[in-house]
C-alpha cells in the first residue's frame, strides 16, 4: 500500500511516531522518528517565508492572467490560458525546489494540488477556479501554523480552548486508514497534505492536555517532562550545552533584560500575526494591513535579533529595537 505518493504514519498510545514517505518517483525515505509533541512544537517554530514570497508571486501571476471580456460573453476570453499555463509551471518547479530541500513539505504540498486542483473541463471557469484553489492550498498551511501558535499560548496561560468556535476545525476530522494484518494488526494512516498531517496530530495533543511552556533562556516553547514547574528547556543553545545546563550561569548576570526580550518577542509575533488576520477579515478591515511576506520578513529579522541578543553578541536595547514595531 505504500506505493501511493504520501506520509505514513504508525503512532502507538504514547504518542511515538514511525513515519516514511514515498516521494514522486516511488521511493520510499524513512523518516525520523518523532512524537506528537515535538512534532507540534517544531511546526509552530517554522518560518515559511519561502511559502509566503511563492503564495506572493503565484497571486501577482493570477492577477496578470485575467484579461479583458470585450464581446459580452463569459468564455475562454475571461482568462489568458497561456498565462495560466505558465503559472502551473511555475508552481511545479517551486514544488520540485521544496522537495530537495525538504521531502516531507514538498511532497505533501505536490499531493495536496494533485487531490484539490478541479477537473479540467475546457472552460474559463476552471481556470479561475484552479488558481483560486492553488493560492489556496498555499496560504492553509500558514493559517493552520498561526492556529496551533494561539493553541500554545492559551494553553501556556492556562485558557480554555475554543473548540466550538475558533478551534473547531479540530473537533473532527477524516483520515485515511491502512490496516495490515500480520502476527497482529497494525494500522497506518496515510496523508497527501500537511493541514491532514497536522491536524491529526493537534487532535492528539489537545486530547493529551499537555502543559506548555515558555523557556526563559532560549524563548520558544516546549513541553515540561514533569508537573513541576519548569523554567528552562532542553534544546542545545550554545556550544553543545542546553538551556538548563547554560540558564543558571546566566541568572544572576542579565535575568530581568531576558525576561523582557524574550516576552516582547512573543508578545510582539501575536500582535503581528494578529493584523494579519484582520487584513484578512474583511468585516474588520483596517488601515493597518499586513501581508504574509512582510509577517515572515519581519519574524526573520525578529528571531536573528532575539537569538544574537541571547547569545551575547548584541545588547537588550539593539534587540528590542529590532523586534519592536508600532
Amino acid at each position: 500500500m505504500q506505493n501511493i505518493c504520501g506520509l505514513y504514519v504508525e503512532i502507538n498510545k504514547g504518542g511515538a511516531i514511525k513515519r516514511n514517505l514515498t516521494v514522486k518517483s516511488g521511493e520510499t525515505i524513512k523518516l525520523e522518528c518523532t512524537t506528537v509533541n515535538d512534532e507540534i512544537i517544531a511546526f509552530s517554530e517554522l518560518n515559511f517565508k519561502y511559502y509566503a514570497e511563492l503564495l506572493e508571486h503565484i497571486d501577482n501571476m493570477c492577477e496578470d492572467s485575467y484579461v479583458e471580456i470585450t464581446d459580452g460573453d463569459f468564455g475562454e476570453a475571461g482568462i489568458d490560458v497561456d498565462a495560466y499555463a505558465e503559472i502551473l509551471k511555475t508552481v511545479h518547479k517551486l514544488i520540485e525546489a521544496l522537495e530537495e530541500s525538504n521531502p516531507l513539505h514538498g511532497t505533501l504540498l505536490r499531493t495536496l494540488l494533485e487531490d484539490q486542483l478541479p477537473p479540467d473541463d475546457g472552460s474559463a471557469m476552471y481556470l479561475i477556479n484552479s488558481e483560486a484553489k492553488i493560492t489556496d492550498c498555499l496560504s492553509s498551511v500558514m493559517k493552520l501554523q498561526f492556529l496551533i501558535s494561539d493553541i500554545l499560548y492559551d494553553l501556556r496561560c492556562g485558557t480554555p480552548l475554543d473548540m466550538e468556535n475558533k478551534y473547531s476545525i479540530f473537533r473532527s476530522a477524516e483520515f485515511k486508514q491502512i490496516q495490515t494484518l500480520g502476527e497482529k494488526v497494525t494500522v497506518q494512516y496515510r496523508f497527501r497534505s500537511l493541514i491532514d498531517y497536522y491536524i491529526f496530530l493537534m487532535m492528539r495533543f489537545i486530547e493529551n492536555q499537555p502543559s506548555v511552556a515558555l523557556c526563559q533562556c532560549c524563548g520558544k516553547y516546549f513541553i515540561p517532562k514533569t508537573k513541576r514547574t519548569t523554567l528552562y528547556c532542553d534544546r542545545i543553545i550554545r556550544n553543545g550545552k542546553t538551556c538548563k545546563q547554560i540558564a543558571p550561569a546566566l541568572k544572576h548576570k542579565r535575568d530581568a533584560a531576558r525576561d523582557l526580550v524574550i516576552e516582547t518577542f512573543d508578545r510582539t509575533k501575536r500582535k503581528m500575526y494578529k493584523r494579519f488576520e484582520r487584513t484578512n477579515d474583511f468585516s474588520n478591515a483596517t488601515a493597518n494591513t499586513l501581508i504574509l511576506t512582510q509577517y515572515y520578513d519581519w519574524l526573520s529579522r525578529a528571531e536573528q535579533a532575539r537569538n544574537a541578543y541571547l547569545s551575547g553578541k548584541i545588547s537588550a536595547e539593539e534587540a528590542l529595537e529590532i523586534i519592536t514595531v508600532e
